[in-house]
């Protein structure tokens, strides 16, 4: 009997900060992200060099009325998903640091004095 390709499947949901465990998470709130994307998960997967392809029209079954998409990643050199998921979620949090743009307090304006 032939075995079928194995893929490992990776939706946004796993990594929402916003989402609870039943809704989806797979890692904890200190690894997640806030409203965790596609591309998010696409540049970690390009940091990890894997071999990956995106669905944009398929749905999270937890999910179901948003549509987010998903990837598909070929498992080669890697352990499991669970590792998968882990190194994912860690280059994820490091790029939230990297694109957070510094805000400065905004002073409130003094009036001129005039003579």
């Amino acid at each position: 009997m032939l075995r079928r390709n194995r893929y490992f499947v990776l939706y946004p949901e796993y990594f929402d900060k916003l989402l609870s465990r039943k809704q989806g998470r797979k890692v904890s709130k200190n690894k997640a992200v806030e409203n965790c994307d596609l591309a998010k998960i696409v540049y970690a997967c390009k940091h990890l060099e894997l071999d990956y392809k995106i669905e944009k029209d398929k749905k999270y079954s937890r999910n179901c009325w948003k549509s987010e998409g998903r990837i598909i990643v070929n498992p080669n050199n890697i352990g499991n998903k669970t590792e998968l998921i882990r190194r994912i979620a860690n280059i994820s949090r490091r790029l939230k640091k990297v694109e957070k743009p510094k805000t400065d307090k905004k002073k409130g304006i003094k009036p001129v004095k005039r003579n």
